[in-house]
């Protein structure tokens, strides 16, 4: 009897020693709360601040306000934008310089003796620096155009207006010329709770946000282009403090997306006559059809400079000469893409239904559009899936993905997760593809 106690009292110790190691290891490999806090999500910041600075405002943050929301910071003080040599952007291969994303690697390394730059497909030029957009343009211009690589790229400003029903291809925008642009200036329409700033405040853009200024505009959507353009301008000079005169500033109207490889080229070369416009690809309701008219010429990107001395500083004049009887090449300098290869993509009412019934009830009521029929969710989903015009008559042009070598910018192709609504049309009512 003895012995069964004896044997009871053991395990029982035996028990009780395993739970205390298991609350000693849990307790050694649990990190200090103060790790635990500089882990979770950081805040999100428009301005850029060295390390050392973000980690403490991070950490600051975080443990002042744990059950807060993330506070977010637009660019509202003075900021500096970078310089780049471009000879980070250019190989050397036997004394012979070439763009490195141009260039044809392996061929040069492969054939050490040669004295020029074999370019991939779709480049050109003696370093492989003309995308096949640009060179064309060129070709067409039967300009004299002598080009010189820089020492130090341009920057890119790269400014264009949302409303709340056309927000939706500005992540598009942001995301395909981010690695290209500078600064990104979003004029902002809508006052309402949720405007684009919220979105932002939200995560939206997380990681690109340390270029983006806000400038909200609501106020003044009744006052002249002109007025509006000249308001942003000011605030760009008041936020920017080392803008160069031959810094670029570049326009867009809503849902226009700019060639990457273009805009890249204007950075890296000087000798291109300006300003420039872009020819677009002219899509509809999302990238699987194009408007009949194929194109849309969209105006355009021209150096600090030249706004300020030939457009008294306000990038409205030059859209307002284009208007009037003298055709685009008497007024611009360059225009990149033709009618196969395009300078970027204008993706007319490419939102969800709700938000073209918004978008074409505003243009309904300033007269820029005309339609008979109501105007419903059914109307809007028919249009889409069948292909139609506004007019409920004009055909649309089905464009292939597979085939289509500009069906889509680039941000789109690879990431068709996540916009397969401007890839895939929901509402056709066959395969067409």
């Amino acid at each position: 009897m003895q012995t069964r106690l004896d044997g009871k009292l053991a395990l029982l110790y035996t028990l009780l020693v395993l739970q205390v190691l298991i609350v000693m290891i849990y307790v050694a490999t649990t990190p200090p709360s103060e790790l635990v806090v500089s882990t979770t999500r950081a805040s999100v910041s428009f301005v850029k601040f060295e390390t050392s600075q973000v980690t403490y405002q991070e950490v600051q943050i975080t443990q002042g306000n744990r059950k807060k929301s993330p506070i977010y910071q637009t660019i509202n003080g003075e900021i500096v934008l970078k310089d780049v040599k471009t000879f980070r952007l250019f190989e050397i291969y036997n004394h012979t310089v070439c763009w490195k994303f141009g260039v044809d690697e392996r061929k040069m390394r492969n054939n050490e003796h040669l004295e020029r730059c074999i370019c991939n497909q779709g480049w050109h030029g003696l370093d492989c620096g003309q995308p096949e957009v640009v060179w064309r343009a060129i070709m067409a211009s039967k300009q004299n155009i002598s080009l010189k690589r820089r020492r130090e790229a341009r920057r890119i400003i790269h400014t264009f207006c949302l409303s709340e029903y056309n927000s939706a291809i500005a992540e598009v925008i942001v995301e395909e010329l981010y690695n290209v642009v500078d600064l990104f200036v979003i004029c902002d329409f809508n006052n309402a709770e949720d405007n684009f700033r919220h979105k932002l405040s939200k995560g939206l853009l997380q990681r690109q946000q340390k270029k983006i200024l806000y400038v909200n505009v609501a106020t003044k959507s009744r006052k002249p282009s002109r007025i509006v353009a000249k308001y942003v301008w000011d605030r760009v000079k008041a936020v920017v403090q080392n803008l160069r005169d031959d810094d670029i500033y570049v326009t867009t109207e809503p849902e226009q997306i700019l060639n990457s490889r273009a805009l890249m080229f204007l950075k890296m070369y000087d000798g291109w006559p300006q300003p420039i416009g872009f020819r677009l690809r002219w899509s509809v309701y999302g990238f699987f059809w194009q408007h009949p008219l194929k194109t849309t010429i969209m105006l355009g990107a021209y150096t600090i400079g030249l706004m300020r001395n030939a457009y008294q500083s306000n990038s409205v004049v030059l859209r307002q000469q284009l208007d009037g009887d003298a055709s685009e090449r008497d007024i611009l300098g360059l225009v990149i893409g033709d009618l196969n290869h395009y300078g970027g993509w204008y993706c007319y009412l490419c939102q969800a239904p709700a938000n073209i019934i918004i978008g074409l009830h505003s243009k309904i009521q300033s007269k820029e559009i005309r339609i008979e029929k109501t105007v419903d969710v059914p109307f809007v989903e028919d249009l889409i899936g069948s292909g139609l015009w506004l007019d409920g008559k004009s055909n649309l042009l089905r464009v292939s993905k597979s085939r289509d070598s500009y069906f889509a910018p680039d941000t789109i192709l690879n990431n068709t997760w996540k916009y397969d609504w401007l890839v895939e049309n929901f509402y056709a009512k066959l395969d067409y593809y």
